[in-house]
Parts: structure tokens; sequence; C-alpha cells
């Protein structure tokens, strides 16, 4: 989703950005940062960065919320932070979702004649919870478990299924609700059932897709979203356009404030 951002293939934004293995001779950089991996080295990167007037700091792929930024130093620096965990205070960071893998960028629409999909590992409670409601559902629907990360279906297959679907549980991963399974709903404008309520309206306040508190819930969440369609999937899929729409607005207004630009 980030790639997109900065080729201006999500929304046009204007600007023109250069890609860089490491720091880049400049004024300033957008620094993305792999924070799983580089959590134990914020003083090296405090030190690289100090030569910049701005910084605009993007942590990513962190799902454990080792890496914190407040433990890197700039006189001129703001944050983007990936998977927020709801119980850490970012301060004014802006906080955002890992988005959908790039096999979702141009998806083929077809009818919908699943009602239900879902496609993923059952590793942990949440998702036995999950996988045993729909075991019992008597709607149409297309329910796989795989035997691991990315050892289901073919993606593009996947993708098909996903348009194909009026609904799509997305039961959280094993360390963060954030998964890839929600925006891909979202992307195919397929309704995603949530669960993990604090971490979503952390993200999302004003999320629009439902969120069940319990899995004893799903499946009248399921029969009240089938009922509601398509109009549930029109709202929530023009809420989706305007979330995508204000990266864009943020990417501006932070390097504007920083001076960037």
């Amino acid at each position: 989703m980030l790639d997109l951002l900065f080729a201006n293939d999500l929304y046009y934004t204007g600007l023109d950005f250069k890609r860089h293995e490491g720091y880049p001779t400049a004024d300033g950089a957008i620094l993305i940062i792999p924070g799983r991996y580089w959590f134990e080295r914020t003083n090296e990167i405090s030190e690289a960065i100090s030569r910049y007037e701005w910084v605009l700091a993007m942590r990513v792929g962190d799902e454990e919320d080792l890496f914190h930024p407040d433990r890197v130093f700039h006189r001129n620096i703001r944050w983007w932070v990936q998977s927020p965990n709801p119980d850490t205070d970012y301060g004014d960071a802006r906080l955002f979702g890992i988005g959908f893998p790039p096999h979702f960028n141009d998806l083929d629409f077809k009818a919908r004649g699943t009602d239900v999909f879902l496609s993923a590992q059952n590793t942990h409670k949440l998702r036995h919870q999950c996988f045993t409601v729909l075991d019992h559902l008597t709607v149409p629907k297309l329910v796989n478990e795989t035997a691991g990360f990315t050892e289901g279906m073919d993606k593009n297959r996947y993708a098909t299924c996903m348009c194909a679907a009026k609904i799509a549980p997305a039961p959280s991963g094993p360390v963060t609700a954030d998964s890839f399974r929600l925006y891909e709903a979202l992307e195919a404008h397929t309704v995603p059932i949530a669960d993990t309520k604090p971490f979503w309206l952390n993200l999302f306040p004003d999320a629009p897709f439902p969120i069940v508190d319990k899995y004893s819930q799903l499946a009248g969440y399921i029969t009240d979203q089938i009922a509601e369609w398509p109009a549930n999937s029109n709202r929530i899929t023009a809420w989706w356009m305007h979330q995508k729409r204000q990266l864009t607005q943020w990417l501006k207004a932070d390097l504007d404030e920083l001076g960037a630009t």
C-alpha cells in the first residue's frame, strides 16, 4: 500500500518520490523502518538522521510492537506507525494498517455467488472459535483451513474467491488483530467481520465494518450483513476509499509541516 502511495497510484500526490536503500544524501528523507529488525538500533538511527533538516519516519513490519519511536531523537521528525498496539501511546503519530498485498491491485469482479469466504490457518483460540461457528453455518460458503502462512490457495484464486463473496470473517493473527485479510476484503468490496474491538477502534475510530466481541455472535452478524447487502458493501467501500485518500492528505500535510516542500 505504501508502494502505491509513493508511486502516486493510491491517489495522486503531486510529488515525485525516489527510492533509496540506506540513508540518502539529501536535506531530508522519508525513512521506512522495519521495526522488528531495528528495535535495538535506535541510537544508530538517531545518529544517522542527525544530518537531515527533516525526517518523516514510518515504522512498519512490527506486529510485536518492539520498536518504540520515542527512542529515536531528531529536532524535526514526524512518525507514522503501522499495526499500532492499542495499549501503547505513540503521541501524535499517524496510525495506519498493514494494507493489502500486490495481487489485490488489479481485481476481477464477478457475481457474488458465495455468502461467506474464509481461507486461513486455524492456529489460536479466536480462530478456533471462528472456524467452529463457520462449520455450522448453513449458507453458501467457502471455508478452507490452510497448513501455514502462504500455504493455502493460489493467490489469484484466493483473490477471485474474495471478490465472489459477500462476507469475509477476518480473525486476528497470533500477535495482532491487524491482517492482510481485512484489507483484502475492503479492496474486494466484501464486508469484513473483524474481532478485537480495542485494536480496530484505536486504528479506525469510525470503522463502519462489524467487529464481534465474541465469536458466539458471529452467526448473527453474518445473517445481518447478508440481509443488508449490498448497501453495507457500498457504505464500507466508500469509507475505505476515503481512508486511502487520507494517506495522501497526511503525507502532503506532514511534509509541509516539516518544511520538506
